[in-house]
């Protein structure tokens, strides 16, 4: 039986999900809408996708079985409420919106239908994440330390820190939900940023770096450093990670299936190479088929928890010095 898939936005993220769906057996990319038609059409040309610029208009004439939003951040809150209107599974990149009153809207419309989703957190799908919940169970956990170097965002919109929320909740976000998911809920941030080094860049207008203090809510605490003012290809050399404090051991989890283990004398590696966006593609339609959501790492509510810590980290960094936002 076939399962009948749309995609609304068809930019660079997009690209990504059209491979994974395509690895996936029985399903069939039925529409791709982008505001830009020729970007939708290159994207639909080989796959026999119909094409459409008016995402309402493509969910009211096709009969689907699910939806992936690959949007502009400032846009998903709509995106969503037309599909719970319509009543169709969706699958929404990161982060759900940047505004937290509306997609608290959102999150209430939700709530009144029993409506399957996900949200894209991939690194939770991550075996080097299970493996570490697996060490945490048994390690005493201190203190985490997360990094994320790279360069001003390719993308036009996501230049745009009004658009699409700066580094944190653009990029960093992904780190944010995995101590999250790996420790516990975040009570508190406190964030310094710096901005202004990139004057040449007109549509740039976000943080050049900047520095967060997190309190977790079981009463550890841990920190995120930031930047977009290096080049390109700093994440083959220095990719996002972060590092966990235990007693007498150190452990090191690299973006996307590394795990180093520290400890006295020794250091043991270990390396996935799991694909993790086909993964959790793959686990989101499996869900739907089975009218089980339950496998499924990140929905909408909490996916929002995660957006919420890192708001709170933007509306820190623009109050004075001596003050910490509580969440």
């Amino acid at each position: 039986m076939e399962f009948k898939v749309g995609i609304i936005g068809a930019g660079r993220i997009a690209s990504s999900h059209i491979r994974s769906l395509l690895k996936i057996e029985n399903v069939k990319i039925k529409a791709i809408c982008d505001v830009i038609k020729e970007r939708a059409e290159e994207k639909g040309k080989n796959i026999g996708a119909t094409i459409y610029t008016d995402y309402k208009e493509m969910l009211d004439k096709e009969e689907l079985d699910a939806v992936w939003i690959c949007t502009p951040a400032d846009v998903h809150s709509e995106n969503v409420l037309y599909c719970i209107e319509k009543n169709i599974p969706f699958f929404l990149e990161k982060p759900v919106g940047i505004d937290e009153k509306e997609c608290e809207n959102v999150a209430e419309k939700l709530k009144e239908k029993n409506l399957i989703h996900s949200v894209g957190f991939m690194l939770r799908y991550d075996p080097a994440v299970e493996k570490l919940k697996e060490i945490f169970e048994k390690e005493k956990l201190i203190f985490a330390a997360a990094e994320w170097f790279w360069t001003i965002p390719l993308v036009d919109t996501i230049k745009s820190k009004e658009k699409a929320g700066g580094q944190i909740v653009d990029q960093a976000i992904h780190l944010i939900d995995l101590m999250r998911y790996l420790i516990s809920d975040i009570k508190s941030v406190y964030t310094r940023r710096v901005r202004g080094f990139f004057p040449e860049e007109k549509l740039y207008t976000g943080d050049d770096a900047s520095g967060t203090v997190f309190e977790f809510e079981n009463g550890l605490a841990g920190v995120l450093i930031c930047t977009y003012a290096l080049f390109p290809e700093i994440s083959r050399y220095y990719p996002p990670k972060i590092r966990f404090i235990c007693k007498k051991k150190l452990i090191e989890y690299v973006n996307r299936g590394i795990l180093k283990i520290f400890e006295r004398e020794k250091c043991i590696e270990e390396i996935w190479k799991e694909d993790l966006m086909y993964k959790e593609d793959k686990t989101f339609i499996e869900s739907i088929l089975k009218n089980d959501p339950s496998p499924i790492k990140s929905n909408y509510f909490d996916a929002l928890k995660t957006l919420k810590v890192c708001l709170a980290a933007n509306k820190s960094m623009e109050k004075p010095s001596t003050s910490i936002y509580d969440l």
